[in-house]
């Protein structure tokens, strides 16, 4: 029987770019902490701001981590060449830097391969984290990060590569320690990706899918006989009262389009994504987002998660 999703131990946080992504990974790592578990975020992306997200957590549980290729690669010869001197000479070579760049692959399956190395090593006699989040690169990206260790063990023979390519590949399938939830907003484009990601995720890499995480999801529609009875009022109002009417008439309309398109994308997620549990995030109407506001996201992220889980097993035990 696989692990509750929020028992694993690993978690990928993928998305299209802009969905919100990086904020839903901030939130999973700080729920997951504030449960008890020491978790690590890892951070991907150049921009390292998932790094800013928690930068100001003091929460002893929650450390961050920046994982490139490059580094960790270099970390791996670390521990394989001891010899310091020979080290240093071997990354001053023009034919290391050359192989870096060239390498087809090399850095994806060196930054998969730095995450397997924190979701296995131990630490004090135990694990060393009691959970991991990595917040993956944008869609396409994130593909071929999750890709690569699977295709090394099928290109490489017999040896190092091989023997290390399938480790990954295992923690990577195994239903019991990872989970990949897929994060998108209810409007055509992010849906379509999502669902397009979905089926390589399930199909030929085998992976365990985990939530699918709807972001700023618009739910207010307003009475448009309402709306129109304040549009009119606003052409007989006094002047000062006109653009605060129409302004209110516009953000009215706009609001009740906006859950029209999320409503209709949201049931073309459902139809599509089968029986994974769907976690709803409304939008949140702030001026900047701050440490407040990924605490609010936190919150509604762990008790959707929740209630996702508990829809799931109505729906299953309905199918059976």
């Amino acid at each position: 029987m696989p692990a509750s999703l929020l028992e694993r131990r690993l978690h990928f946080v993928v998305g299209k770019g802009g969905v919100g992504k990086t904020t839903v990974a901030a939130a999973l790592a700080l729920t997951l902490a504030r449960r008890g578990r020491r978790t690590l975020a890892v951070d991907m992306e150049p921009g390292r701001r998932l790094a800013g997200l928690l930068g100001r957590e003091a929460d002893p549980r929650l450390s961050v981590l920046h994982v490139d290729g490059r580094a960790a690669l270099e970390e791996y010869l670390n521990l394989v060449i001891p010899v310091k001197r020979l080290l240093a000479t071997v990354f001053a070579s023009k034919i290391y830097q050359y192989f870096v760049a060239a390498a087809p692959g090399l850095k994806e399956l060196m930054t998969v391969g730095k995450i397997w190395y924190e979701a296995t090593r131990s630490e004090g006699g135990g694990p060393a984290w009691d959970a991991i989040v990595v917040d993956a690169p944008a869609t396409g990206h994130s593909l071929q990060y999750l890709r690569m260790p699977q295709a090394a063990r099928e290109t490489f023979g017999a040896g190092l590569v091989q023997r290390e390519a399938s480790k990954i590949t295992e923690l990577l399938r195994d239903r019991r320690a990872t989970a990949v939830h897929l994060v998108t907003l209810a409007e055509e484009m992010p849906v379509i990706e999502t669902l397009e990601m979905r089926a390589q995720l399930t199909g030929a890499l085998g992976l365990p899918l985990g939530y699918v995480i709807v972001n700023r999801l618009h739910r207010r529609r307003f009475d448009p006989a309402a709306v129109e009875r304040l549009r009119a009022a606003a052409k007989t109002a006094p002047a000062p009262e006109q653009a605060l009417l129409r302004c209110v008439v516009e953000r009215a309309a706009e609001e009740s389009g906006w859950s029209d398109i999320n409503a209709a994308n949201l049931a073309r997620l459902h139809a599509g994504i089968g029986e994974a549990p769907l976690v709803e995030l409304p939008f949140l109407f702030v001026e900047e987002f701050g440490p407040a506001e990924l605490e609010q996201v936190a919150r509604l992220l762990e008790a959707g998660m929740a209630g996702g889980a508990e829809a799931a097993a109505r729906q299953r035990s309905r199918s059976s």
